[in-house]
């Protein structure tokens, strides 16, 4: 029996691009061991699934990222091209704004 996709708002930081918040059981169920792709702890509460890094991070790490990292109009493009479909390939249907 095929899961269904669970419905969650796409987020955007300041610079532009792309993320979904979501929570342990969401990372297990595709494939995930909740285990931030940025300092390597477990972990808990919200998960930040961001399509530009290809990477799930902890909540510290996903501050840390915003605060420094930079736009690029390069990056926005490809985002804006592939990453809905990548989202769902994670299990998750993007409520429309």
């Amino acid at each position: 029996m095929k899961k269904s996709l669970k419905r969650v708002k796409i987020n955007y930081v300041n610079q532009g691009y792309s993320y979904v918040k979501c929570i342990k059981n969401d990372c297990f169920d595709w494939g995930g061991m909740a285990i931030c792709d940025y300092c390597g702890e477990h972990m808990q509460g919200n998960i930040y699934l961001i399509f530009i890094l290809g990477s799930a991070y902890c909540e510290k790490c996903f501050k840390d990222w915003t605060n420094r990292t930079k736009k690029y109009n390069d990056d926005l493009k490809l985002q804006n091209q592939r990453h809905i479909a990548w989202y769902k390939m994670h299990g998750f249907e993007i409520l429309e704004e």
